[in-house]
């Protein structure tokens, strides 16, 4: 493929709205061996849309924590001040 074809593809799947890409699936594994007899081995597997959701959820957890922080020291700074 040459490079002006690649960009028209790249272009055609995000225009397009392929709903493949929210499928597609993301892959991890990690090992850890702390002494000879012992260790840690983990594996991961989410989708993009799984990954999507956590990062709307962490955003949304983050900028509620804010506008708490917000309201809980907003008396405290007018009382300084008397």
């Amino acid at each position: 493929m040459k490079q002006g074809e690649e960009a028209v593809a790249i272009q055609g799947h995000i225009k397009g709205g392929n709903p493949a890409f929210l499928s597609d699936r993301q892959r991890a594994e990690v090992s850890l061996a702390v002494t000879k007899d012992s260790g840690l081995s983990a594996k991961a597997e989410i989708s993009n849309g799984g990954l999507l959701s956590i990062a709307v959820l962490v955003s949304s957890i983050l900028l509620s924590t804010a506008v708490l922080v917000h309201v809980a020291t907003r008396d405290t700074a007018s009382r300084r001040h008397r």
